[in-house]
């Protein structure tokens, strides 16, 4: 399929989004309608449409100051003459039927002028992010903030974690290259590798259909690496998910543990239950039946609680544009309830370990801080965040100590 091609089916996509539409949506929609198209067209479009969510604000920018209601047509139009100069002919888009109407000539003007243009735009709108949250992330992230966003409009590299109970580094890494999928080490853990090509072939490679390896970002394989994790524990994972910590835990102790697995969500636990198999994991699941039986039971009790996903914006931009103030005040709210409740299930002496896939400050230091001042059977041990800086996506964590026994009566 040609980058025309792709630009066409793009602007559909982009379209159903801007029109109401959730992004994952809006793809299956277009892909259904349109079956001649095999699973690399997919992929690219699907890349195509998200790397343009990255940039939606200055793309839509020379437009929106002259007047231009947004549409996947002029999000569409800035991409290819700002990063897509080189793969086609700006006469092959103005004479395409498919960009029906026709490029009008003041759109070309626009076109034509869109560097000088973009000049003039604010901050937020050059490296993409809410206005809203421009304080917020300023704070979090310090002198790091402009890096980190401009780091947020290229695409997430792709990590992979190695099962320690079924291989080794050095077996992995010399299967994966025999099914075309070359990687290298990563400095902050040896058990993730950082694929450099052939990324399209690892679902369907047998290392990766035999659950030898996992789809996983380094960061969220760095919070599973806490030194409190430690084998022998009585450990559980209460927003389990898909099931991704407590698979990465079971694999670096090599089920030398006895991990359990929580989430309200039954839908996600049946997931898990698939992966757990496939990777030779041992982890029982607890449902909210019989989790009253865990009171004071636990080593370990790691939280991943539900979040805004900044962290997560270059491998999933659509967090970005569906964040408002009322959202993030809900959200750290429920953090507060969800670390307050998970707490009861930690037995004296053990850890805490909460985690957000957030950069700001509501969602961690905050929510921990508020924790801390109603529970003073809890002193704080360490805390971090990890980003594409130190490491790749961002990743807030804390862990807390229980040194008091709460009463539940």
């Amino acid at each position: 399929m040609q980058e025309i091609s792709r630009a066409v089916a793009a602007i559909n996509i982009l379209d159903d989004y801007l029109n109401g539409f959730p992004i994952e949506k809006a793809l299956k929609k277009w892909f259904r309608k349109n079956r001649f198209a095999g699973s690399n067209d997919r992929r690219n479009i699907r890349d195509f449409v998200f790397d343009i969510l990255r940039k939606r604000l200055i793309l839509y920018y020379p437009f929106q100051i002259n007047d231009y209601l947004e549409n996947g047509r002029i999000l569409v139009l800035s991409y290819l003459y700002l990063y897509k100069k080189d793969s086609f002919s700006f006469d092959e888009i103005k004479d395409n039927k498919y960009f029906l109407p026709s490029i009008k000539d003041k759109e070309l003007i626009i076109i034509s002028n869109i560097n000088k243009l973009i000049e003039k735009a604010p901050v937020n709108v050059v490296l993409n992010y809410p206005k809203f949250l421009e304080k917020k992330l300023s704070q979090s992230l310090g002198e790091n903030f402009k890096r980190i966003m401009e780091i947020f409009l290229k695409r997430a590299p792709v990590y992979l974690r190695i099962n320690q109970i079924k291989t080794n580094f050095k077996e992995a890494k010399i299967k994966l290259e025999s099914e075309g999928v070359l990687c290298e080490s990563c400095p902050r853990s040896k058990y993730a590798l950082k694929v450099i090509s052939g990324e399209n072939k690892i679902k369907n490679s047998s290392i990766y259909q035999l659950g030898e390896v996992e789809l996983q970002d380094l960061s969220s394989q760095l919070t599973t690496e806490l030194p409190q994790i430690s084998s022998k524990k009585k450990i559980l994972d209460f927003c389990a998910g898909g099931g991704g910590k407590a698979l990465a835990i079971a694999s670096r102790l090599k089920n030398n543990a006895n991990i359990f697995a929580y989430d309200l969500n039954l839908y996600k636990h049946k997931n898990l239950v698939h992966r757990a198999n496939r990777a030779g994991a041992k982890i029982k699941f607890l449902y909210s039946n019989n989790l009253k039986k865990y009171l004071n039971f636990f080593d370990i009790v790691f939280v991943d609680a539900p979040c805004s996903g900044t962290g997560t914006w270059r491998r999933d931009p659509k967090f970005k544009w569906e964040l408002n103030n009322q959202k993030l005040n809900l959200l750290s709210k429920n953090q507060f309830e969800i670390i307050n409740q998970s707490c009861l299930y930690l037995k004296k002496g053990g850890f805490l370990i909460y985690v957000v896939c957030s950069l700001l400050e509501e969602e961690g230091t905050l929510v921990v801080k508020k924790f801390l001042m109603n529970n003073q059977s809890f002193s704080i041990v360490n805390f971090g965040l990890f980003h594409p800086i130190n490491a790749s996506d961002g990743f807030y964590f804390a862990v807390l100590k229980m040194i008091d026994k709460i009463d539940i009566s």
